[in-house]
């Protein structure tokens, strides 16, 4: 069935969960990139972030049956599936004692392969119901929309309009929309003084909030990540405590792999979009004390040398990797100068850097994404991805950059 949908390319664009070479990080850019979008054009970006209660349970069987036969799903695979989902009974059981089976015609089963594939199914259609002039975002049952506006509007009728499509789509769906945990957010510049306006969701106005979790990381309205990197801190800040009392009961080896199944994996989550902060060098205190335990190391011991040795990247270095990782696997979406003109110079091969009007979204990922990428030797960005892993993991092991700056102003030969 995968193959099916695969081959025929009947996924929406916009959904980015459970899906091959797709992650949290790519919808995450999107939203970002769409809202940089309507910055650029001084307009507002109003983002709606949708809560579904129990969404995989609400999957209604008939009409799940009714998409999957619309995608081409026939014959015995249908009835397959069909099968799959029908005669299944749930029970409570209360200190021992259980109540008599109930029939569900409703939910798909969780904790399976199948099951995440086939509300993927049931939600594929919900994009056409937002117009093209509006963006979706869609990772699972997390469904975000943004609405680029004029700056400031008194009224949003048309995002009332849209939003009441969409709502008209969940009740149909059978999907429940829970408004008390759905929120907007005014994505606005920070010179902008924000309307406290809000919006009609489900016959209820929907006031703005100055952040919300998106996918696991803080979005604030003004995009400074500054109360991501503070909670992140936090949480750092603890791994780092763990990973010492680690230390103290084994050995080195067994505490650079606690550092990195449970440190690393945390302070690299989502540093695509915050790593060029203001404030991400709080991030790095924990990291460099992390090391400082894994190493038995004194505070007055300089860790420069030794994160070359023990090859960990540092927070700037992981930064840089996720940037130019991210511009290598979607390479088709980067023009280059060649493709633009046909004059032969030097520079031919790098990717053009976009027209920004504000440096808030040239210092961006948005940007800075290009900017690094640029840097890399021609010879290295033409490698298979596997192997461009390989080649920039090691160069930035061995030189342990305690900077972005570091690493743009570094002209030592690659080899």
């Amino acid at each position: 069935m995968l193959s099916h949908f695969n081959a025929h390319n009947l996924l929406h664009k916009k959904q980015f969960g459970f899906t091959k070479g797709r992650s949290t990080a790519d919808a995450s850019v999107d939203l970002i990139k769409n809202v940089f979008e309507a910055w650029e054009r001084s307009q507002d970006a109003l983002g709606i972030f949708c809560d579904l209660s129990k969404a995989f349970d609400c999957v209604h069987h008939e009409t799940l049956i009714r998409k999957l036969h619309h995608y081409g799903i026939r014959n015995k695979a249908l009835n397959l599936l069909n099968s799959y989902l029908s005669n299944r009974i749930q029970r409570v059981d209360v200190n021992g004692k259980r109540s008599p089976g109930a029939p569900l015609d409703m939910g798909v089963p969780q904790g399976s392969v199948l099951g995440p594939f086939l509300f993927l199914i049931y939600i594929n259609d919900l994009p056409f119901f937002v117009q093209d002039k509006h963006e979706i975002v869609l990772f699972a049952d997390d469904t975000s929309l943004i609405f680029k506006v004029k700056r400031n509007l008194p009224m949003y009728d048309d995002v009332n309009d849209a939003l009441s499509k969409v709502v008209y789509w969940f009740d149909s769906n059978n999907l429940l929309l829970n408004n008390k945990k759905t929120k907007l957010i005014k994505f606005t510049t920070p010179s902008i003084k924000l309307v406290d306006n809000g919006v009609e969701l489900g016959g209820e106005m929907l006031k703005p909030v100055k952040s919300t979790k998106f996918l696991g990381i803080i979005i604030d309205s003004k995009l400074q990540w500054d109360l991501h990197i503070e909670g992140l801190a936090s949480r750092l800040s603890s791994a780092a405590f763990a990973v010492k009392k680690i230390r103290l009961l084994t050995d080195v080896d067994t505490a650079r792999v606690v550092y990195f199944s449970y440190f690393h994996s945390i302070m690299s989550y989502g540093i695509l979009l915050w790593g060029n902060a203001a404030t991400v060098n709080t991030i790095f205190v924990p990291q460099k004390r992390a090391i400082r335990a894994i190493y038995s190391l004194g505070p007055r011991v300089s860790l420069r040398d030794k994160f070359k040795e023990i090859k960990i990247l540092t927070v700037a270095s992981q930064y840089v990797y996720e940037n130019v990782m991210y511009v290598h696997k979607n390479i088709h979406e980067f023009p280059r100068n060649c493709d633009m003109h046909s004059i032969n110079t030097r520079n031919k091969h790098k990717l053009v850097m976009p027209v920004t009007r504000l440096r808030r979204v040239s210092n961006s990922f948005y940007g800075q994404c290009i900017r690094l990428y640029n840097r890399l030797p021609e010879n290295v960005q033409k490698v298979s991805i596997a192997k461009f892993k390989k080649i920039v993991k090691e160069r930035l092991c061995t030189k342990g950059y305690y900077s972005i700056n570091d690493f743009l102003e570094d002209s030592t030969p690659w080899e």
